[in-house]
């Protein structure tokens, strides 16, 4: 399907005048052979080259140099741009990068409707698309509507519609909840089984790897691994070289192996190494260990220093967001608020810098309607910082300390004082002095968010809100972020609320869990209680509270709640 060799690519940038400026090197010296019906990922480190080398493999770009051959056609061949793109269906990480329709059907349709297909088959595919990427919104529903998931799945959808040999996966689905992405890739995998089609999905989700035939790692635009699962998850410490990790299971199987509680780190999947566990230790397990349930233990919250929602109500037009809400949050806690793509979880937390105002309702700051007529909205919008989940939309300076500085400067401090905060927000959120002056076009994804940050924290909130600030991150930019955000909550006493749909870390470092279904709180409290309670629905669970859970249906005395520090020593407690 896909030949390459010594491919090579450079990004030229010019100034005004059109003079040269910078030339850089993003893929250097690349050899990557795919059969028709391989499932291929393709993993590195935001800044490695995979989008650029995604591109190529559409041609949306033309290598500098080198052999490129996709379905038999030469990529170099200008005349081969539509044939190649009739091959090959791409889907990005940003679905607004690639959606042109106002309206979901339309939008699923343009890429067949442009290949000339008939309009009877057409609209069948549109619905046999949106079926298969796990689209449950109507298909008349407009675009501006929907939540970021939404619109990727779409974006999914018109690609799966095109019906094209091969599917790019650019980072596709970052931006999913876990049960979404689950869904997704499980469509995708079908799709590779059932009808042959060549996948080749760019990620930096680590999980993400356990699907595919043969892996590949990027590094500093060079192939630097390949290999299947055993090869790549057997040499852990050049992952962590490159930026990388191993999946969490797999980590728990090496753990496992390396205490001698099983004979093979091999092992992909929960069930998997929950039945060699069994096998191996069948003399630990009993016929009559029972699942139970647990209530969740509440806490009493003094609302002059908290946030409340009082039977708080939101709609967009007729689509209700919100129904009835009622939460309390309290100051000093660190709170991660989860859910599915759609549910809610970014209006709620809108709701609390007054960026939204309910339809019924009321929402309290430290005591204080946040829409009463006298509450002073610049001091809210100081004591409540709110990073957006893509964070071009609150960065617009010339360089970086200008847009750090920008809100001390508008709330009535000195120059100096600015200043100071800048600086320090700035080394805070572990960027360097030699960023102070560099536009913001300059910075990767990672660095912007960082930027976005350090601009909120120079305003000294007591309430820190972060919309999905793990989303697209590598795994080494997440475990940053993470410390990050667990130094601001534990040193300098900060609030955290924020949207995620990273498990692991709710569990690692969250106070308690707030879980949202369809607008309603389904579940809140601590995290090892809720995960329990949500034990029906494994995706969304830590991999180690899937494990213990599984165990303990299979008759292993295990402990899944309250919250085990080691999950692993818990298990072998019990064998």
């Amino acid at each position: 399907m896909i030949r390459i060799k010594d491919l090579a690519f450079e990004y030229f940038e010019r100034d005004d005048e059109g003079n040269l400026t910078e030339m850089i090197n993003a893929i250097r010296g690349i050899h990557f052979d795919v059969k028709k019906g391989d499932f291929v990922a393709v993993a590195g480190k935001n800044g490695s080259g995979k989008s650029t080398f995604a591109k190529i493999l559409n041609r949306l770009l033309v290598p500098i140099e080198g052999t490129v051959v996709i379905g038999g056609l030469d990529a170099f061949d200008e005349e081969n741009t539509m044939p190649i793109r009739r091959k090959v269906g791409m889907v990005f990480q940003n679905p607004d990068d690639q959606l042109l329709g106002s309206i979901v059907a339309e939008d699923i349709a343009f890429g067949a409707e442009n290949l000339g297909v008939p309009s009877e088959e057409l609209w069948k595919r549109v619905e046999t698309a949106a079926a298969n990427a796990g689209l449950t919104v109507a298909v008349d529903r407009r675009i501006n509507e929907l939540s970021g998931g939404e619109r990727q799945k779409v974006a999914i959808a018109g690609v799966l519609a095109m019906q094209p040999e091969c599917i790019v996966l650019d980072e596709a689905t970052s931006m999913l909840d876990p049960k979404s992405r689950h869904e997704v890739l499980a469509t995708i995998k079908e799709l590779n089984e059932k009808l042959g089609i060549t996948v080749i999905m760019i990620t930096h989700i680590m999980e993400e790897l356990l699907l595919a035939d043969r892996i590949y790692v990027m590094y500093k635009g060079k192939l630097v691994m390949q290999g299947t699962k055993d090869v790549i998850f057997g040499a852990e410490d050049k992952l962590l070289e490159y930026g990388l990790e191993c999946p969490q299971i797999v980590k728990i199987a090496k753990e496992m192996n390396e205490r001698q509680m099983i004979r093979t780190s091999a092992l992909y999947s929960v069930e998997n190494l929950a039945k060699r566990i069994f096998f191996e230790h069948k003399e630990s397990f009993y016929p009559n260990v029972t699942v139970e349930h647990i209530e969740l233990p509440k806490d009493k919250i003094n609302p002059v220093n908290a946030i409340l929602f009082d039977q708080v109500s939101f709609s967009y037009g007729n689509k209700a967001i919100l129904k009835n809400v009622s939460l309390s949050i309290k100051k000093g806690e660190y709170v991660v608020v989860m859910g599915k793509t759609g549910s809610g979880k970014s209006t709620l937390l809108q709701l609390i810098p007054a960026l939204l105002k309910p339809n019924s309702g009321t929402v309290y700051v430290d005591g204080r309607d946040v829409f009463d007529r006298a509450t002073d909205k610049q001091k809210l919008h100081t004591k409540v910082g709110y990073v957006f989940q893509y964070p071009e939309q609150q960065l617009f300076a010339k360089n970086v300390y200008e847009d750090v500085v920008f809100g001390p400067r508008n709330v009535g401090i000195s120059e100096v004082e600015a200043e100071k905060r800048a600086y320090e927000s700035i080394e805070l959120v572990g960027l360097s002095q030699d960023v102070y002056d560099l536009p913001l076009n300059k910075l990767s994804g990672g660095e912007r968010r960082r930027v976005a940050l350090a601009g909120v924290l120079a305003m000294k909130p007591d309430y820190l809100i972060l919309d999905e600030p793990l989303a697209g991150l590598d795994p080494e930019g997440r475990r940053e972020m993470l410390q990050i955000i667990d130094l601001l909550h534990r040193e300098a006493g900060i609030t955290i609320v924020m949207v995620s749909h990273d498990a692991e870390s709710a569990w690692q470092y969250a106070d308690r869990v707030i879980y949202i279904e369809e607008g309603t709180i389904k579940k809140c409290g601590r995290p090892d209680y809720v995960f329990y309670e949500m034990r029906n629905e494994r995706e969304l669970l830590p991999v180690i509270m899937q494990l213990l859970i599984r165990l303990r249906e299979l008759g292993l005395p295990v402990t899944p709640a309250p919250l085990q520090l080691d999950g692993i020593r818990e298990i072998e407690r019990c064998l």
